[in-house]
């Protein structure tokens, strides 16, 4: 039996339905034959991108399985930067492989193999016709050990060889590139490249980023990409921060948020979450079959010294738990929070028990959750998940990013935001649940720690949507990388500054067209464009002073209008092209757009043209009217053409104004142009060295 035959039925049990196991190995065929297409000798480098906590170990699986049947003798897998992540990782591997438990002999494992004994037995099972798979830590002494071994291997250097590097944006890149040296585990990776000669090096990552990136030439830089599709019924940001976001998330206080000050207290907002999780344990345990082990993630902040506060008064706060369960005649009784907390699962579909039934639950839970403090300092190694069925995690940086935590419905996050996207969005663990746990599942954080999840949503569907027409219609990564690049939530930046040399921004905000028209045909033109449109006839609305005529428009007539607009010649097609493009990548996200004449006087029969000062260079000056300075009588006060209310409501949604002026030295009456907010999004690209 072939390794993806045997594999198949292992999964059969794992991934019940046919259609999403067949899309993993689909994805391992399609990149082992990209390898196949570019000579191993050329040392490919790929990627393969999913979604957070989408499944990617099980993709790896396929990968090494299909790789295996097609001649691959050494299958090294960097897993992890850290022993914990690396030991889950290899035990995934190992046991979906069966290595340990098979007997026909196909395969040995030998993890962080180093000197000259490690050599030598790899080139004995090498002899015998083994697959050898060899789990790396992502550590450059590990590495390093690791190429120096094969080295002295003279048979590895003409057999092909898979690298697969998960995490592949973090530690792998050269964190010294803008000085032109090189970082320690990336100078580890490229000699142990240099050793293997004949390889294929895939990377598997959620969050492409940095990777995407990178300067052509550089090594790690991917010559081609496989998208990775979740699993039937895979929930992830998507379904917690916008299609179910009023059930999922919870806001906490911002004093709440983790600080420089440990806490005293436990805070009221965790204390909530806690009841959260115990009631929801309780029932789900009840409810759904086989929903063990059910789990809660703690995430105050990076500081050791405050997750070790955390859990001594969790610990603290669970034997007050206790305590009031045991005394507990009535739900009631439990606390005000569980009250609530009860009910609120309730509204959102969780099942509802009997107080008794309820109550045997709570105290079940209660008595068996096993609390786990996860950092550098401890000597928990792993988690243990048949410990127990419910599981309270405490951790930081050892947990946001690759680490799978089993059967996770509650999410107390309360570190401050980072403003790096890749960072913040393997942050959110919370994903890959069943649709089915939703009712089950909050996730607790700061308004601006949700704001800026939520904007990632429209960065991840972006840049995949984006990615697949590029590769779809023949462009390399690296047109894409210049040509199209990201669109980021305001004040963002996609991936720490040390590993990539440069990159341009543009286009967020204000565009205005403001050189006039002064061409008959085209004044007529776009006049009459806009009349048909139906924004002369439009009703007025208010804006706080003055009235403007506003539309709505479905995206579809909105970009045939634009794309219909005449203007002067003198300014670049290309750039109203641009303009043009970051609409349409608005256009998934926003099923409509706002138009708003702008005119002196609007909707009185003294409605005319604004007048403004026109420059030979510059155009228009002051195109748009400021705010008043003063309220007038009645206190009103007009905030200003740039701020108008659909924008303060709606600052990522794109807004056309349409304004009606003329030049001081010309009168007609019938002149327009445009102004366009392109909502508070940038377009990140990857600059040109001269740039």
């Amino acid at each position: 039996m072939t390794e993806i035959g045997r594999l198949r039925e292992v999964l059969t049990e794992d991934i019940p339905d046919t259609d999403s196991r067949e899309s993993v190995f689909r994805a391992a065929n399609d990149i082992a034959d990209e390898l196949d297409r570019r000579d191993l000798l050329n040392r490919p480098t790929g990627l393969a991108l999913g979604y957070v906590q989408s499944g990617k170990t099980t993709a790896m699986t396929a990968l090494a399985a299909e790789c295996a049947d097609r001649g691959y003798s050494v299958i090294i897998a960097l897993l992890g930067v850290t022993n914990l992540l690396l030991s889950q990782n290899t035990s995934r591997l190992i046991g979906k492989l069966g290595i340990e438990t098979r007997s026909d002999y196909r395969w040995v494992s030998i993890a962080n193999p180093s000197g000259r004994a490690s050599a030598s037995e790899i080139e004995d099972w090498l002899g015998k016709g083994r697959t050898v798979l060899i789990p790396v830590l992502k550590n450059a002494k590990r590495i390093n050990d690791l190429a120096n071994a094969l080295a002295s291997i003279g048979e590895v250097a003409h057999l092909k060889c898979l690298v697969i590097d998960d995490e592949a944006d973090q530690a792998s890149l050269n964190t010294l590139v803008r000085s032109g040296e090189e970082s320690k585990v990336y100078s580890a990776i490229d000699h142990l490249r240099s050793v293997i000669a004949r390889h294929g090096y895939i990377q598997f990552t959620a969050t492409p980023y940095a990777p995407l990136l990178l300067e052509a030439n550089d090594p790690l830089f991917p010559q081609f990409v496989c998208f990775l599709e979740p699993g039937k019924g895979y929930t992830g940001g998507r379904e917690f921060f916008m299609d179910h976001a009023e059930q999922v998330i919870r806001y906490i206080p911002a004093a709440d948020e983790q600080g420089s000050k440990l806490p005293i207290e436990f805070p009221s907002s965790l204390r909530a979450a806690l009841w959260n999780f115990v009631i929801g344990s309780a029932i789900l345990d009840k409810s759904i079959a086989a929903s063990r082990p059910i789990s809660m993630l703690i995430h105050p902040s990076s500081r050791k010294d405050a997750q070790d506060r955390y859990f001594f008064l969790l610990t603290r706060e669970i034997a007050d738990f206790i305590r009031r369960a045991r005394e507990a005649s009535s739900i009631s009784d439990l606390a005000p929070e569980a009250v609530k907390e009860y009910e609120r699962l309730i509204r959102g579909g969780a099942s509802d028990l009997k107080f008794e039934e309820l109550l045997e639950g709570i105290r079940y839970v209660l008595s068996e959750v096993k609390t786990w403090l996860l950092h550098s300092a401890t000597a928990v190694k792993q988690v243990d998940w048949n410990l127990s069925p419910f599981h309270i995690l405490i951790g930081g940086n050892k947990l946001d990013r690759g680490f799978t935590i089993e059967g996770l419905t509650v999410t107390y996050m309360n570190r401050p935001s980072s403003d790096q996207i890749d960072t913040i969005e393997q942050r959110a663990r919370a994903f890959g649940y069943r649709a089915e746990f939703l009712p089950y599942c909050q996730f607790f954080s700061s308004a601006r720690t949700i704001k800026m999840l939520r904007e990632v949503v429209v960065t991840e569907y972006d840049l995949r949507s984006r990615l697949v027409d590029s590769v779809e219609n023949g462009q390399s990564i690296a047109e894409w990388a210049q040509e199209i690049g990201l669109l980021l939530p305001e004040g963002s930046k996609p991936t720490r500054d040390n590993v990539v040399v440069s990159l341009s921004r543009a286009y967020s905000g204000w565009r205005q067209l403001r050189r006039p028209i002064l061409s008959e045909e085209a004044v007529a033109h776009n006049w009459k464009l806009a009349s048909e449109f139906g924004l002369l006839d439009a009703p007025l609305i208010d804006y706080q002073r003055l009235s403007f005529r506003t539309m709505e428009s479905e995206v579809d007539s909105a970009m045939k209008f634009l794309n219909d607009w005449q203007f002067d010649p003198g300014v670049s097609r290309w750039e109203f092209e641009e303009w043009l493009k970051i609409i349409d990548r608005h256009s998934p996200h926003q099923t409509s757009m706002i138009f708003v004449l702008m005119e002196q006087d609007a909707g009185t029969s003294l409605a005319r043209s604004r007048v403004r000062k026109v420059l030979p260079e510059e155009g228009y000056i002051n195109l748009f009217q400021g705010r008043d300075l003063n309220p007038q009588t009645d206190g009103i006060q007009y905030p200003g053409d740039r701020l108008l209310w659909p924008i303060i409501d709606s600052p990522s949604n794109v807004l056309v104004q349409v304004h009606r002026v003329h030049p001081r030295e010309i009168q007609n009456e019938r002149m327009l142009t445009l102004a366009i907010y392109l909502g508070d999004r940038e377009m990140v690209r990857k600059g040109r060295r001269n740039e």
